[in-house]
């Protein structure tokens, strides 16, 4: 059974912290000069999410199914949460093929020492939308 009963929830807690993340300070710093935008296929259930660094907005759905990117991050919902909570080895989870990131690999690798705030920012999303369920410890 997924952790997240449909794509609407996947939009609601980890879109909302993708919102977050293009407007982290260390984020809009790393990537001002960039072209970097990140799509990000979740399975289990499928949903799509479109993270524009340099437009600074995010896109679900089927407008970031249609929208052009520069990085493709494939991996399911389950994995996505765990990751999102930094329980999730990015490095591990690539190797054993449970995350596939497609593009502009080391721009995107680039970014993995900034995502701590949004780990925080992602929890606390969960804990105001009463989904302590979907929280690991």
């Amino acid at each position: 059974m997924s952790t997240f009963k449909d794509a609407d929830e996947i939009y609601a807690y980890i879109g909302k912290a993708m919102e977050a993340c293009v407007v982290e300070p260390a984020f809009v710093e790393a990537t001002k000069d960039g072209s970097l935008v990140v799509k990000i296929l979740q399975t289990g259930p499928d949903a799509t999410i479109l993270v524009d660094f340099p437009g600074q907005k995010v896109l679900c759905g089927d407008a970031a199914e249609a929208a052009p990117s520069t990085v493709q991050l494939r991996m399911s919902s389950d994995n996505a949460n765990r990751f999102w909570q930094g329980k999730l080895n990015f490095t591990l989870a690539m190797a054993q093929r449970k995350v596939k990131l497609e593009g502009k690999r080391s721009t995107a690798l680039g970014l993995l020492p900034l995502t701590g705030p949004i780990f925080d920012a992602y929890k606390a999303i969960l804990t105001e939308a009463g989904r302590d369920d979907l929280v690991l410890s």
